[in-house]
Order: structure tokens, then C-alpha cells, then sequence
């Protein structure tokens, strides 16, 4: 199982290593992480960040979460990549959750904005997959909560070593037990930074609708997972039609990151 870091002002930071592939090989740790916002670290934490020897950082965020909660580091030598943003379609689609009244609406919208997300994701996934085929590691991939758009990531890049779909979902619900979302709003709503902001939308939905879009439903997920099945046949297309993973480049992201 992916070690959670225990950071005072972390949010969903865990360590992918250790995860076992088909074939029996494993994920080395400290070469890959995931997680949320990178604001709020602590002087204590940020000296265990500096000690992690991160070398990339791939911020999924656009342009208006950067600006509103910017990355805290202790490495100025870390590259920080990010990119433009996404298909306005698909900010419409994030705020259309903000309307929702009920959880079972909740739900059906994220699934759908799930549907949506390899397609807009690709330019910055391709930028993740090449920096691990170079060997630009240890690297840190992330977005807001560590959950949607860096749990599609996540699912991708255990894909594409071998780990078995099961466990892939496994790690995509981790998040409920790796960080309490709707806590960590709460600590930092005042914040007046980007999502946290206290007049955010979320503040005001009812309670129940807010915590089914704070939570890594499986459903939302496979909604992602079975779009990129429709359309190119299977993962394996994707990742090399859409993303560049070629068989060679897959080989090198694997001898990269895997160990016997």
C-alpha cells in the first residue's frame, strides 16, 4: 500500500512505491508522489520535503488555482511544470457541480466530469510520462485535492507498470483514509486562497452533496477508465496514441521505476 506522509499542512501526500506489479515486480519508493495542494506545508514539513530530493513537480491546476493557492517548496532547484488550461467546457462543467442539491445528482455529475477529464488531462499527462522516461525523478504530481484529476494520473502511470486494475482502485479510495477533505477546507477556508476561499460555493451547498464531491467513489473513477476503453479500445492505446507511450518509452518508465 502507497505510504501516506504524515504533513501537518499536507493534502493527500503518499508515496506510490511498494505497490506490486503482474508480474511480481515492485514500485521503488521515494520515486513517485501524489497529493493535493502544495500551500500549506509547515517549516517542519518542509524540511522533510527538502529531504525527498523531488526534482519535478507536475501542478495539474489552472491558471486561477495557482494564482489563488501558490506551491510552497523548499527546493529552488525543482522544476515546476504546469500548463495552459483546460477546454472552458470543462471548467462549466466543474462549476455545474456547485448547483447540485442532491447527492445522487452529485454523483451522475461527477462521473461526467470524469468522462471528460483524459481528454483535456492529456497535454499535462504526457508532460509526466516524459519527465519519467527521462528520469527526471523523484517527482511530485498534483492538483487541488489529490483526488480527481491527480487520482486519474495515478491510475494511468500504475497502469502503464503493470499493477493489476484491483489494486489501482484500491489506491484511488485511499484518499478517503489519507486526508479528511472536508476538514481540511474547513482549517483553511479563511485562508482567502483559491478553493478555500470563504466564499466559495462549496460553503454554501448542503452538507451531504458536499461530501459525496469530497469523496473517491470507485464509480468515478471507472467513469473515466471506460471512456478511454470506448474510445481508443483500451488503455494500452491511449497511452501510446494519445500520451506518447510507446512500447520503448513504456520499457524505459518501467526500468526507471521498477525494482525485483
Amino acid at each position: 500500500m502507497a505510504h501516506i506522509l504524515d504533513l501537518e499542512g499536507g493534502c493527500n501526500f503518499r508515496d506510490l512505491g511498494g505497490y506490486r506489479t503482474g508480474d511480481g515486480r515492485r514500485l521503488r519508493h521515494g520515486l513517485l508522489f501524489r497529493s493535493g495542494v502544495l500551500s500549506y506545508f509547515n517549516e517542519q514539513d518542509l524540511e522533510r520535503l527538502r529531504d525527498l530530493g523531488v526534482r519535478t513537480i507536475c501542478d495539474f491546476r489552472r491558471i486561477n488555482e495557482r494564482r489563488d493557492e501558490p506551491t510552497r517548496w523548499p527546493d529552488d532547484s525543482t522544476e515546476i511544470l504546469f500548463w495552459d488550461d483546460g477546454p472552458e467546457q470543462h471548467e462549466k462543467g466543474e462549476l455545474s457541480l456547485y448547483e447540485c442539491q442532491t447527492p445522487e445528482a452529485a454523483r451522475e455529475t461527477m462521473a461526467s466530469l470524469y468522462r471528460s477529464m483524459p481528454k483535456w488531462l492529456e497535454p499535462r499527462l504526457r508532460g509526466m510520462f516524459d519527465r519519467i522516461a527521462e528520469g527526471n525523478i523523484p517527482l511530485v504530481f498534483h492538483c487541488a485535492a489529490g483526488k480527481d484529476r491527480t487520482g486519474l494520473a495515478a491510475a494511468l502511470l500504475l497502469h502503464s507498470v503493470g499493477v493489476p486494475r484491483e489494486v489501482i482502485i484500491e489506491d484511488y479510495r485511499l484518499t478517503n483514509e489519507a486526508v479528511d477533505l472536508e476538514d481540511f477546507f474547513n482549517r483553511h477556508r479563511f485562508a482567502g486562497l483559491g478553493l478555500n476561499d470563504p466564499d466559495h460555493p462549496l460553503t454554501s451547498i448542503p452538507t451531504a452533496v458536499r461530501q459525496m464531491l469530497m469523496a473517491a467513489h470507485e464509480d468515478f473513477l471507472v467513469a473515466a477508465l471506460d471512456q478511454i476503453e470506448q474510445e481508443h479500445g483500451c488503455l494500452d492505446s491511449y497511452l501510446e496514441d494519445r500520451l506518447g507511450l510507446t512500447s520503448q518509452r513504456r520499457a524505459r518508465v518501467q526500468s526507471v521505476l521498477l525494482t525485483d
